[in-house]
Protein backbone atom coordinates (compact mmCIF):
# COMPACT_ATOMS: atom_id res chain seq x y z
CA UNK A 1 0.00 0.00 0.00
CA UNK A 2 1.41 3.36 -1.00
CA UNK A 3 1.19 6.01 1.68
CA UNK A 4 -1.90 8.16 1.23
CA UNK A 5 -1.49 11.91 1.05
CA UNK A 6 -4.93 13.50 0.86
CA UNK A 7 -4.79 17.07 2.14
CA UNK A 8 -6.84 19.27 -0.23
CA UNK A 9 -6.17 22.98 -0.31
CA UNK A 10 -9.34 23.83 1.58
CA UNK A 11 -8.14 21.70 4.52
CA UNK A 12 -4.83 23.56 4.81
CA UNK A 13 -6.68 26.88 4.64
CA UNK A 14 -9.26 25.76 7.21
CA UNK A 15 -6.60 24.59 9.67
CA UNK A 16 -5.06 28.05 9.54
CA UNK A 17 -8.48 29.63 10.10
CA UNK A 18 -9.09 27.34 13.07
CA UNK A 19 -5.89 28.53 14.69
CA UNK A 20 -6.90 32.14 14.09
CA UNK A 21 -10.41 31.67 15.51
CA UNK A 22 -9.76 29.48 18.53
CA UNK A 23 -9.23 32.53 20.77
CA UNK A 24 -12.82 33.61 20.03
CA UNK A 25 -14.24 30.38 21.44
CA UNK A 26 -15.13 29.42 25.00
CA UNK A 27 -15.38 25.72 24.34
CA UNK A 28 -14.16 23.11 21.85
CA UNK A 29 -15.98 19.94 20.82
CA UNK A 30 -14.02 17.38 18.82
CA UNK A 31 -15.84 14.55 17.05
CA UNK A 32 -14.28 11.15 16.43
CA UNK A 33 -15.71 7.84 15.24
CA UNK A 34 -16.49 5.41 18.09
CA UNK A 35 -15.28 2.51 15.94
CA UNK A 36 -11.81 4.04 15.52
CA UNK A 37 -11.34 6.67 18.23
CA UNK A 38 -7.57 6.99 17.81
CA UNK A 39 -7.31 6.82 14.04
CA UNK A 40 -10.13 9.36 13.65
CA UNK A 41 -8.51 12.10 15.76
CA UNK A 42 -6.33 14.64 14.01
CA UNK A 43 -3.12 15.04 16.07
CA UNK A 44 -2.84 18.63 14.83
CA UNK A 45 -5.92 19.55 16.86
CA UNK A 46 -4.11 18.97 20.17
CA UNK A 47 -2.38 22.35 20.00
CA UNK A 48 -5.77 24.05 19.67
CA UNK A 49 -7.05 22.51 22.89
CA UNK A 50 -4.65 24.10 25.33
CA UNK A 51 -6.27 26.69 27.60
CA UNK A 52 -9.75 25.70 26.38
CA UNK A 53 -12.53 23.66 27.91
CA UNK A 54 -12.97 20.61 25.77
CA UNK A 55 -15.31 17.70 25.09
CA UNK A 56 -14.51 14.67 22.94
CA UNK A 57 -17.63 13.22 21.33
CA UNK A 58 -17.29 9.64 20.15
CA UNK A 59 -19.97 9.61 17.46
CA UNK A 60 -21.65 6.67 15.71
CA UNK A 61 -21.75 4.73 18.97
CA UNK A 62 -24.77 2.87 17.58
CA UNK A 63 -22.44 1.29 14.99
CA UNK A 64 -19.60 0.37 17.37
CA UNK A 65 -19.07 -2.60 19.68
CA UNK A 66 -20.57 -1.43 23.03
CA UNK A 67 -17.93 -3.26 25.08
CA UNK A 68 -15.10 -1.68 23.09
CA UNK A 69 -16.75 1.74 23.36
CA UNK A 70 -16.88 1.48 27.14
CA UNK A 71 -13.20 0.61 27.23
CA UNK A 72 -12.45 3.67 25.09
CA UNK A 73 -14.51 5.87 27.42
CA UNK A 74 -12.47 4.60 30.37
CA UNK A 75 -9.26 5.12 28.40
CA UNK A 76 -10.00 8.75 27.57
CA UNK A 77 -11.35 9.56 31.03
CA UNK A 78 -8.09 8.32 32.52
CA UNK A 79 -6.09 10.19 29.89
CA UNK A 80 -7.91 13.48 30.53
CA UNK A 81 -7.27 13.22 34.26
CA UNK A 82 -3.56 13.59 33.58
CA UNK A 83 -2.67 17.25 33.92
CA UNK A 84 -1.92 19.05 30.66
CA UNK A 85 -2.40 15.87 28.61
CA UNK A 86 -5.13 17.47 26.52
CA UNK A 87 -6.31 20.74 28.00
CA UNK A 88 -5.20 22.83 30.95
CA UNK A 89 -8.92 23.47 31.49
CA UNK A 90 -11.64 20.83 31.92
CA UNK A 91 -11.88 17.90 29.48
CA UNK A 92 -14.60 15.27 29.16
CA UNK A 93 -15.72 12.49 26.82
CA UNK A 94 -19.08 11.08 25.74
CA UNK A 95 -20.13 8.31 23.34
CA UNK A 96 -23.18 9.36 21.36
CA UNK A 97 -25.51 8.81 18.44
CA UNK A 98 -25.93 12.26 16.89
CA UNK A 99 -29.49 11.37 15.82
CA UNK A 100 -30.56 10.37 19.34
CA UNK A 101 -32.51 13.24 20.95
CA UNK A 102 -31.60 12.14 24.48
CA UNK A 103 -27.89 12.23 23.59
CA UNK A 104 -28.28 15.73 22.10
CA UNK A 105 -30.02 16.84 25.29
CA UNK A 106 -27.07 15.56 27.34
CA UNK A 107 -24.61 17.44 25.12
CA UNK A 108 -26.54 20.68 25.55
CA UNK A 109 -26.57 20.23 29.31
CA UNK A 110 -22.84 19.46 29.38
CA UNK A 111 -21.97 22.57 27.36
CA UNK A 112 -23.93 24.79 29.75
CA UNK A 113 -22.57 23.06 32.87
CA UNK A 114 -18.96 23.27 31.70
CA UNK A 115 -19.35 26.97 30.92
CA UNK A 116 -21.30 28.04 33.96
CA UNK A 117 -18.39 30.24 35.03
CA UNK A 118 -18.75 32.30 31.82
CA UNK A 119 -22.39 32.95 32.66
CA UNK A 120 -21.70 33.72 36.32
CA UNK A 121 -18.87 36.08 35.42
CA UNK A 122 -21.14 38.09 33.15
CA UNK A 123 -23.86 38.19 35.81
CA UNK A 124 -21.47 39.37 38.52
CA UNK A 125 -20.31 42.23 36.32
CA UNK A 126 -23.82 43.23 35.37
CA UNK A 127 -23.22 42.44 31.71
CA UNK A 128 -25.61 41.00 29.19
CA UNK A 129 -25.07 37.25 29.04
CA UNK A 130 -23.75 36.49 25.59
CA UNK A 131 -24.07 33.07 23.93
CA UNK A 132 -21.32 30.59 24.72
CA UNK A 133 -19.12 30.20 21.64
CA UNK A 134 -18.49 26.56 20.76
CA UNK A 135 -16.05 25.37 18.10
CA UNK A 136 -16.88 21.96 16.61
CA UNK A 137 -14.07 20.23 14.75
CA UNK A 138 -13.07 16.76 13.64
CA UNK A 139 -11.93 14.78 10.65
CA UNK A 140 -14.32 14.17 7.71
CA UNK A 141 -17.34 11.92 8.09
CA UNK A 142 -17.43 11.88 11.89
CA UNK A 143 -20.89 13.44 12.14
CA UNK A 144 -20.06 17.12 12.68
CA UNK A 145 -22.75 18.51 10.38
CA UNK A 146 -25.40 16.11 11.67
CA UNK A 147 -24.45 17.04 15.24
CA UNK A 148 -24.82 20.74 14.47
CA UNK A 149 -28.19 20.23 12.78
CA UNK A 150 -29.36 18.23 15.81
CA UNK A 151 -28.17 20.90 18.26
CA UNK A 152 -29.80 23.69 16.28
CA UNK A 153 -32.95 21.69 15.65
CA UNK A 154 -33.09 22.27 11.93
CA UNK A 155 -31.07 21.57 8.80
CA UNK A 156 -28.52 24.37 8.68
CA UNK A 157 -25.51 22.57 7.20
CA UNK A 158 -25.20 20.11 4.34
CA UNK A 159 -24.93 16.50 5.46
CA UNK A 160 -23.26 13.77 3.41
CA UNK A 161 -21.49 10.48 4.00
CA UNK A 162 -18.80 11.69 1.59
CA UNK A 163 -15.74 13.42 3.07
CA UNK A 164 -14.97 17.02 2.17
CA UNK A 165 -18.53 18.40 1.83
CA UNK A 166 -18.14 21.26 4.35
CA UNK A 167 -15.38 23.53 3.03
CA UNK A 168 -15.57 26.76 5.02
CA UNK A 169 -15.98 27.98 8.60
CA UNK A 170 -19.47 29.20 9.58
CA UNK A 171 -20.95 30.61 12.78
CA UNK A 172 -24.45 29.30 13.53
CA UNK A 173 -26.84 30.29 16.32
CA UNK A 174 -27.96 27.20 18.22
CA UNK A 175 -30.11 29.01 20.81
CA UNK A 176 -29.94 32.01 23.09
CA UNK A 177 -27.46 29.97 25.15
CA UNK A 178 -24.73 29.21 22.63
CA UNK A 179 -23.57 29.54 19.04
CA UNK A 180 -21.56 27.04 17.06
CA UNK A 181 -18.58 27.33 14.76
CA UNK A 182 -19.00 24.73 12.03
CA UNK A 183 -15.64 23.75 10.54
CA UNK A 184 -14.64 21.55 7.59
CA UNK A 185 -13.41 18.06 8.29
CA UNK A 186 -9.64 18.32 8.42
CA UNK A 187 -7.16 15.46 8.05
CA UNK A 188 -3.43 15.62 8.59
CA UNK A 189 -1.05 15.69 5.60
CA UNK A 190 0.34 12.16 5.72
CA UNK A 191 -0.80 8.86 7.26
CA UNK A 192 2.20 6.91 8.47
CA UNK A 193 0.78 3.47 9.29
CA UNK A 194 -1.23 0.81 7.50
CA UNK A 195 -3.62 0.83 10.48
CA UNK A 196 -4.46 4.52 10.03
CA UNK A 197 -4.92 4.19 6.29
CA UNK A 198 -7.14 1.12 6.51
CA UNK A 199 -9.30 2.40 9.37
CA UNK A 200 -9.92 5.75 7.69
CA UNK A 201 -10.66 4.09 4.36
CA UNK A 202 -13.01 1.51 5.87
CA UNK A 203 -14.98 4.16 7.77
CA UNK A 204 -15.23 6.50 4.78
CA UNK A 205 -13.18 9.35 6.25
CA UNK A 206 -11.11 9.56 3.08
CA UNK A 207 -12.31 9.46 -0.50
CA UNK A 208 -13.12 6.00 -1.78
CA UNK A 209 -11.05 6.46 -4.93
CA UNK A 210 -7.80 6.79 -2.96
CA UNK A 211 -7.60 3.02 -2.40
CA UNK A 212 -9.04 0.11 -4.40
CA UNK A 213 -12.17 -1.29 -2.76
CA UNK A 214 -10.61 -4.75 -2.77
CA UNK A 215 -7.77 -3.50 -0.55
CA UNK A 216 -10.24 -1.77 1.78
CA UNK A 217 -12.37 -4.92 2.05
CA UNK A 218 -9.32 -7.10 2.71
CA UNK A 219 -8.39 -4.67 5.48
CA UNK A 220 -11.82 -5.03 7.05
CA UNK A 221 -11.59 -8.83 6.86
CA UNK A 222 -8.10 -8.70 8.40
CA UNK A 223 -9.50 -6.81 11.40
CA UNK A 224 -12.67 -8.87 11.81
CA UNK A 225 -10.96 -12.27 11.78
CA UNK A 226 -8.59 -11.09 14.53
CA UNK A 227 -11.14 -9.23 16.66
CA UNK A 228 -14.42 -11.05 16.03
CA UNK A 229 -13.56 -14.51 14.66
CA UNK A 230 -16.76 -16.22 15.81
CA UNK A 231 -19.03 -13.45 14.53
CA UNK A 232 -17.13 -13.33 11.23
CA UNK A 233 -17.44 -17.10 10.83
CA UNK A 234 -21.18 -16.99 11.51
CA UNK A 235 -21.77 -14.04 9.18
CA UNK A 236 -20.48 -15.84 6.12
CA UNK A 237 -20.66 -19.48 7.24
CA UNK A 238 -16.89 -19.86 7.02
CA UNK A 239 -14.73 -22.20 9.07
CA UNK A 240 -11.88 -20.62 11.04
CA UNK A 241 -9.22 -22.74 12.69
CA UNK A 242 -8.45 -21.68 16.24
CA UNK A 243 -4.69 -22.07 15.81
CA UNK A 244 -4.41 -20.54 12.34
CA UNK A 245 -2.71 -17.21 11.65
CA UNK A 246 -5.13 -14.94 9.82
CA UNK A 247 -3.16 -11.72 10.23
CA UNK A 248 -1.84 -11.63 6.68
CA UNK A 249 -3.02 -10.13 3.43
CA UNK A 250 -3.14 -13.35 1.41
CA UNK A 251 -5.54 -15.02 3.82
CA UNK A 252 -7.83 -11.98 3.78
CA UNK A 253 -7.88 -12.10 -0.01
CA UNK A 254 -8.77 -15.80 0.07
CA UNK A 255 -11.61 -15.07 2.50
CA UNK A 256 -12.87 -12.35 0.16
CA UNK A 257 -13.03 -14.89 -2.67
CA UNK A 258 -14.98 -17.31 -0.47
CA UNK A 259 -17.40 -14.56 0.56
CA UNK A 260 -18.03 -13.72 -3.10
CA UNK A 261 -19.10 -17.31 -3.73
CA UNK A 262 -21.20 -17.39 -0.54
CA UNK A 263 -23.02 -14.22 -1.70
CA UNK A 264 -23.33 -15.59 -5.24
CA UNK A 265 -21.47 -12.60 -6.65
CA UNK A 266 -19.90 -14.44 -9.57
CA UNK A 267 -18.43 -13.07 -12.78
CA UNK A 268 -18.69 -14.72 -16.17
CA UNK A 269 -16.48 -17.77 -16.30
CA UNK A 270 -17.25 -18.64 -12.69
CA UNK A 271 -14.73 -16.24 -11.17
CA UNK A 272 -15.55 -14.43 -7.90
CA UNK A 273 -16.77 -10.85 -8.37
CA UNK A 274 -14.29 -9.31 -5.97
CA UNK A 275 -15.03 -5.65 -6.69
CA UNK A 276 -18.80 -6.07 -6.21
CA UNK A 277 -18.21 -8.14 -3.09
CA UNK A 278 -15.80 -5.57 -1.68
CA UNK A 279 -18.18 -2.67 -2.28
CA UNK A 280 -21.04 -4.57 -0.67
CA UNK A 281 -18.95 -5.48 2.39
CA UNK A 282 -17.75 -1.93 2.97
CA UNK A 283 -21.17 -0.37 2.37
CA UNK A 284 -22.88 -2.77 4.76
CA UNK A 285 -20.17 -2.28 7.38
CA UNK A 286 -20.53 1.51 7.23
CA UNK A 287 -24.30 1.19 7.58
CA UNK A 288 -24.02 -1.22 10.50
CA UNK A 289 -25.73 -4.03 8.58
CA UNK A 290 -22.88 -6.50 9.25
CA UNK A 291 -23.06 -5.87 12.98
CA UNK A 292 -21.59 -3.56 15.60
CA UNK A 293 -17.86 -4.04 15.05
CA UNK A 294 -15.10 -1.70 16.22
CA UNK A 295 -11.84 -1.39 14.30
CA UNK A 296 -9.39 -0.67 17.13
CA UNK A 297 -9.15 -1.27 20.85
CA UNK A 298 -7.34 0.32 23.81
CA UNK A 299 -6.38 -2.97 25.43
CA UNK A 300 -4.98 -4.96 22.51
CA UNK A 301 -3.02 -4.43 19.33
CA UNK A 302 -3.96 -6.02 16.05
CA UNK A 303 -1.40 -7.32 13.58
CA UNK A 304 -1.18 -5.51 10.26
CA UNK A 305 1.03 -6.21 7.26
CA UNK A 306 3.91 -3.80 6.79
CA UNK A 307 2.47 -3.04 3.37
CA UNK A 308 -0.23 -4.33 1.08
Amino acid sequence: MAKINWFPGHMAKSLKELRNNVSKCDYIIETCDSRLPLSSRNPQFNKLLKQKKYMLLMTKSDLADPAATQKWLNYFQELFQKKNEISTESASVMAINVLDKSDIKQIRARILADNQDVIERAQSRGRRIRPIRVMINGIPNTGKSTLINSLIGKKSTQVSNRPGVTRSINWLRASTDFELMDTPGILWPKFETVQEQLNLAISGAIKDDLLPFIEIACGLILILVQSYPEEFSNLFNLDLEATADYSNWLTSYEFLEKIAFKLNLIQSGGKPGLDRTSRRLITEYRQGKLGRFSLEFPDRKLIYPVSI
